[in-house]
């Protein structure tokens, strides 16, 4: 009897065991959270970071801005969508909103991005493979929403260096953002350059209905390089805010 009973048990641990790691759709709610402080002071040149008015300003900025995202993912494609603000002051008008509300959806049948980008009131979709990163794997790991995830860098735009924290344990190569690449689903991410940070707070077993999924609006046709080209005409004179707004719209 004792030893049935310890059989029933093995079985039992083995059975969730290989559940978890061959969970392949769900959906997941990511928290995003900007240290405005830094953020800002990325975005000014010297001598606006050296003025009074700007030092008076970034005394009254709270630190922290969070916002809130989901992604519903299956084995064909994810999409990752704004969801809400949370409880965040202006931005003394630096950066703005650009990209804030982003809706991605990657196809991985198709290796296909679409992409909705919204900026100066103008609604960008971009339509193109999905990006290629140079992940390098870390023997870190640390706990993310309850799963095991390791550690993986990659570098963006020649010197920005990105940092991922993945689970094998979800087996659909996606992330927050376009990001992904990796063998299991990125539930952590950080731009250090940025100072900006995603992490998931909740894995959820189940998809989200799909009324609760938003959609991508009309908007004009683009890809990735076309995007860069029309951002980099833009923001040629604008210093280091178009330097960090042409970051942050291409994620």
């Amino acid at each position: 009897m004792k030893k049935y009973i310890i059989s029933i048990f093995i079985c039992t641990l083995l059975g969730q065991t290989v559940s978890a790691q061959f969970r392949s759709k769900g959906s997941i709610e990511f928290t995003r959270s900007v240290n405005q402080k830094l953020s800002v002071q990325l975005e000014v040149d010297e001598k606006m970071k050296n003025s009074s008015f700007f030092k008076e300003m970034l005394k009254q900025l709270p630190t922290k801005a969070e916002s809130y995202f989901k992604m519903d993912y299956n084995k064909e494609q994810s999409v990752y969508f704004f969801e809400k603000d949370g409880e965040r002051k202006n931005r003394m008008g630096f950066g703005g909103k650009i990209a804030d509300e982003n809706i991605v959806i990657q196809n991985f049948s198709t290796n296909q991005i679409t992409a909705q980008k919204e900026m100066y009131e103008k609604n960008f979709i971009i339509q193109d493979s999905l990006p290629q990163y140079q992940w390098k794997i870390h023997d870190d790991v640390r706990t993310i929403a309850g799963y095991p995830c390791r550690k993986a860098t990659t570098i963006i735009h020649d010197s920005v260096v990105v940092v991922a924290f993945y689970t094998d344990q979800i087996m659909v190569s996606g992330g927050p953002e376009s990001f992904g690449g990796l063998p299991g689903m990125i539930l952590g991410l950080a731009i250090p350059r940025l100072y900006t940070t995603w992490f998931a707070t909740r894995v959820n077993d189940i998809t989200l209905p799909e009324d609760q999924i938003k959609k991508i609006k009309k908007g004009k046709t683009i890809t990735y390089k076309e995007l860069n080209k029309e951002l980099a005409d833009r923001i040629k004179d604008w210093g280091n805010y178009g330097q960090a707004l042409l970051w942050k719209s291409t994620l």
